[in-house]
Formats: C-alpha cells, structure tokens, sequence
C-alpha cells in the first residue's frame, strides 16, 4: 500500500511492564577500534528528526584506540553510555549485551561505519507504532561513498505476516541485515531471540528466527540506510571464514525448519543459498566445497527437481561458475548505488 508518513516526529515516554519511564529506541552499536566512526556516527544520530532515543555503545575490551574517549566526547548532551565487552564473542555477543542493557521500547543494532539517513528513526519508529509490528524492516543503499545522498523515488509499505516474511526473505526480496531493522525490545526478550556469537552470519540465523516466531512485520522499500563498502569490514578481509559460516548458518536453518510448514520451501533455498554463499570463498576453498561429499548429497537432493541452473553449472565446471559469481558480485550486486530492493521507482 502507498502510505503518506509524517517525519517529525515528537519526543515520546513509554513504560514498560513494571510501570518505569523508558526511552522509546535503544540504538545499539557494537565498537572495535572505532576511532574514525565514532564523530561520525554519533553526529549521524544528532541529525535524526527524533530525539527520544539512547544510544549504548558495547566496546570490545581488546580496542587498541581511543574510541571510549571519543565517545565520551562526542555523546556530550546525549543519552549515551558504554559498555565494555569482555567476551570472545565478537559481532552477535556486543549486539546481546546491547540488548540485555537497554530499556527502550524498541531496539536498533546499528553499525558503526554505516550511514542511518535523517528520518530513518522517526519513520520506522511510527511504522512499528502504527502496525503494531514486532520488526520493521527498510531498504537501503550500497555505497563507496559515505556522502551519497538519499535515493528518491516512489516508495511502498508492505504489511506481512511471519509466513509471508518467510518467503520473501528466502527469495531474496527482503532484507536479512540488522541494521535495516528495528524490532519490539519486549518481543526478542520474551522469545529469547539471541544473535548466535563466536563466528559470522549472525544476521542470518537471526533474522530467520525472529520473522517465524513474529506476527507482524512491516517493510518498507524506501532506501533510508547507507551500508558503506568499507574495504576493510569482516565481510571484505575474511571472505574464507565469512563463507563458511554462511553455509553452516544456511544448513542448521535448514534442520530447524525441517519439519514446519517452510521446511519444503526452505531447503531447496537453502541448498542454493549455500552454494552461492561458498562463492565467497577464494577458489580452492570453493571447489573443495563443491566436492565434497556433503555438498554434493545436498545438492542432488533439494537442486536437481526442479533442475536449478547453480547446480548444473557447479557440476559441469566449479571454477568458472566461481569466476563468473564473483563477476556478478562484484559488478552487480555490490556495485556502487545499488539499492538492495531494486523493484523501487527511483526519481
């Protein structure tokens, strides 16, 4: 449906269950060696057209830089505090304790080198009142450029159900980045919705499982995020390790939903989401994949009916399916300016 929303928004008080004052949004950011983002984001936040809001750094104990002096600095006048991250846990366990220390009515698991536009907040925060929804979801722009502007165009809001979320994400029509979400605090609390911690892909395993067990979820395909191509992210300087946790987020899903009614569907996606997710890999790491004996069992079993052209390719000739995917990454669908929902009318 077209839907006309207002962008400024007040500041509004919620209470939570026990009757306590509470912010509305906990923006929670994950920091390791921060220091260049830090001004950056926080003046990102300054410019939201919404101001009730608190922000809860979680600082990886093992940051070599001054990014907890930064902070301090640059959040003067803000709600803002810091957490220190003991644990191992990298990306999913700084999200956690994120979580487990804010009191907002909702939640925002933001990243630090990325680019929120100005009415990101205000408009997912009334989307998520207005519907109801546990999750509300945006589109978003890839860029080199931190200082692109906004995309305009002729945007839509959809309103799903967790079985259509479902589908729409393992079809790759939605988002499964936390980042372009906003979700109910007391939702991923009540359901113990957790990011899985100690390796990549959370997003992944995490998304699947928050859209099943919710019964609203409303995305909207206006692009209100910048997700920078920072050449040195996890995702760009450990495509190996980025790629193996992929295929093993995609197979443990698998089992997960193997017995509902999205397991069918699912395990055939699955099975391709995979294969290409290896993609990531260099190319020995690729093949040894490909070759081995669990791939191959997947594949003949979820890929061959109907035929799916990923299976016959990597069965003829692994490697060139691998140049060719990676061609496509690169110059495709990571290429400069593109928005993840390319169905938008730009203008």
């Amino acid at each position: 449906m077209n839907m006309e929303i207002d962008l400024i928004m007040t500041a509004s008080t919620y209470q939570n269950r026990m009757g306590i004052d509470v912010v509305c949004l906990s923006v929670v950011i994950p920091a390791y060696n921060e220091s260049d983002n830090v001004e950056r984001i926080i003046g990102y936040l300054r410019e939201q057209k919404f101001d009730d809001f608190e922000i809860v750094f979680v600082v990886d104990g093992k940051t070599t830089d001054d990014t907890l002096e930064l902070i301090s600095r640059f959040s003067e006048g803000l709600n803002c505090k810091s957490i220190i991250q003991t644990g191992d846990g990298r990306l999913g366990e700084a999200r956690n304790i994120g979580l487990e220390n804010s009191s907002g009515k909702y939640v925002w698991f933001l990243d630090a080198d990325d680019r929120p536009y100005p009415e990101f907040v205000s408009t997912m925060v009334e989307l998520a009142d207005k519907y109801k929804a546990e999750i509300v979801q945006c589109n978003f722009i890839r860029s080199f450029d931190i200082d692109t502007p906004e995309p305009k165009g002729n945007f839509k809001v959809r309103v799903l159900s967790n079985k259509e979320a479902l589908i729409e994400r393992s079809l790759e029509q939605i988002p499964v980045t936390a980042w372009s979400m906003v979700h109910r605090r007391d939702f991923l609390m009540d359901n113990d919705l957790r990011f899985h911690h100690g390796g990549y892909a959370e997003d992944v395993n995490h998304t699947y499982r928050a859209m099943e067990m919710c019964d609203t979820l409303v995305y909207y395909d206006r692009p209100m995020y910048l997700y920078y191509q920072n050449p040195l992210s996890i995702c760009s300087s450990r495509p190996n390790d980025v790629g193996n946790w992929e295929v093993r987020v995609y197979g443990e899903l698998e089992e997960h939903f193997r017995k509902s009614w999205f397991g069918e569907i699912f395990s055939r996606r699955s099975a391709i989401m995979r294969v290409r997710s290896a993609g990531h890999m260099d190319r020995n790491h690729f093949i040894k994949y490909i070759k081995s004996d669990e791939c191959k069992e997947m594949r003949n079993k979820h890929m061959r009916d109907p035929l799916s052209w990923d299976h016959l390719w990597v069965s003829l000739s692994p490697s060139t399916y691998h140049l060719a995917l990676n061609m496509y990454l690169k110059f495709v669908y990571y290429r400069d300016n593109r928005l993840f929902d390319t169905r938008v009318r730009k203008i």
